[in-house]
C-alpha cells in the first residue's frame, strides 16, 4: 500500500457552479453514459447494462431525494425514453390547468430540461 495514490492527481475545481449549472453538467453526464450502453449492446453486442444498473439506481435516488419524484420522473423520461421510434424528441404535454390549457413542448437540452422543470414549478404555485 506503500504506493497507493502514487499517481493520482487532484485537481481543485476551477470554479464553483450554480444549481443550473450543476444539473446541466450532471444530466449531461448521465445522457452520455446511457447512450453509451444503449450503443455498446446495440452495435457490439456487449452486455454492459448488468454492469452500469447499480450506478443508474444510484444516480436515480439521488435525483429523487433532491428533486422529489415529479421532476425525477420528468428527469428520467427525457434521459431514457424522449426519443420515440423514428428518432424524433417525443413532446412533453404541458396541462395549465388554471388558464385551462394545453401545450406540447419539445425539450432537446438538458437547459431546455432545466428551463422546463423551472416553468412547471411555477405553475405549481
Amino acid at each position: 500500500m506503500k504506493n497507493f495514490g502514487k499517481n493520482l492527481k487532484i485537481q481543485p475545481k476551477k470554479r464553483v457552479l450554480n444549481e443550473k449549472d450543476t444539473f446541466i453538467d450532471l444530466i449531461d453526464i448521465f445522457d452520455n453514459c446511457n447512450n453509451r450502453t444503449e450503443e455498446l449492446e446495440g452495435n457490439f453486442m456487449f452486455a454492459i447494462s448488468s454492469y452500469d444498473e447499480p450506478f443508474y439506481i444510484m444516480i436515480e435516488n439521488l435525483f429523487l431525494l433532491h428533486y422529489g419524484e415529479w421532476k425525477t420522473d420528468i428527469i428520467l423520461w427525457w434521459v431514457y425514453d424522449r426519443f420515440d421510434e423514428e428518432g424524433k424528441i417525443s413532446p412533453i404535454k404541458l396541462n395549465d390547468h388554471d388558464e385551462n390549457s394545453q401545450e406540447d413542448v419539445i425539450v432537446e437540452t438538458p437547459e431546455q430540461l432545466w428551463n422546463f422543470l423551472k416553468r412547471i414549478e411555477k405553475l405549481k404555485k
